[in-house]
């Protein structure tokens, strides 16, 4: 999630944006007696040994007062993730990013967005996720700690899942950061204050279908800008595989800043639209 979202590695940087899985699989029986009535337990937990293929597709659009046409920036991130261990309240996976392509509609911006590429293109993070998709720890492959928006970038897995058992149509509340800007992030420190609902569930109940919808509140008053709002979504979740196979997010956000009053300036009203794809896929 949320990563949730546009401008540089620190987000969901996109940031960001996205999620985790549920409980070990049962028997095949025991699946198909599964009700909307039984509650099931949500959590990240994949297998020892799996490497998980990831792809990212964001696409950001900026327009405003001050702005004669939208600004648009595409980003499109391919990574693996590879699981190294799964205990029972955490999991440690390695990310290693690809390829990353940044593309935007300003000319001007050309330098940034091959920067961008080059910062991604390659990355490599040692992960400690928490079992509702929250990490832990993070370091590089030097064994170096990284900044928390980093990994949380890096994770594509923001901390959804409930700390109890839910059934369908049961609703949860999350809050997640939403970091300031990036190649994944919305300008102006905000966090996610998000609504969850366990929609259904699937193929005997080995797939879960979550579906959610958030306001961005601002961390706090900020001198001249002023942030407001809303995110919504849908996930997929694999109960067997313990980990998160598709995920779209939208989000809407509209600021205001205001210059000093010896400016002489009027207030500049923008708004940001961000959506994001986030699949993952077996290795081929």
């Amino acid at each position: 999630m949320v990563a949730l979202v546009g401008g540089r590695l620190r987000t969901a940087s996109a940031v960001l944006l996205g999620a985790s899985m549920l409980a070990s699989p049962r028997s095949a029986s025991a699946q198909a007696s599964t009700s909307a009535r039984e509650p099931v337990l949500l959590r990240l937990h994949p297998r020892v040994g799996d490497t998980l293929h990831t792809r990212l597709e964001q696409q950001t659009e900026t327009s405003g007062s001050q702005v004669q046409r939208p600004m648009t920036t595409s980003v499109i991130v391919s990574a693996r993730t590879i699981v190294q261990t799964s205990r029972a309240t955490s999991t440690t996976v390695l990310t290693i990013v690809d390829s990353a392509e940044v593309r935007g509609s300003d000319p001007r911006g050309a330098k940034m967005s091959a920067q961008a590429e080059r910062a991604l293109t390659g990355q490599r993070l040692v992960l400690q996720l928490a079992e509702d998709g929250s990490v832990q720890s993070a370091r590089d492959s030097r064994g170096v700690a990284v900044s928390h928006e980093v990994a949380e970038a890096m994770a594509a897995m923001p901390p959804v899942f409930p700390h109890r058992a839910v059934s369908v149509g049961e609703r949860w509340e999350r809050e997640m950061p939403l970091p300031a800007g990036g190649p994944f992030g919305l300008k102006g420190a905000a966090h996610v204050r998000a609504d969850f609902r366990l929609d259904s569930l699937g193929r005997d109940g080995e797939v879960a279908y979550v579906s959610m919808r958030g306001e961005i509140i601002p961390e706090s008053a900020t001198q001249g800008l002023q942030l407001t709002g809303t995110v919504s979504g849908a996930m997929r979740v694999d109960r067997a595989r313990g980990w998160m196979t598709d995920s779209r997010f939208s989000v809407l956000m509209k600021s205001i800043v205001t210059p000093p009053a010896a400016s002489g300036m009027s207030p500049m009203h923008f708004v940001t639209r961000v959506t994001q794809h986030l699949r993952t896929m077996d290795k081929r």
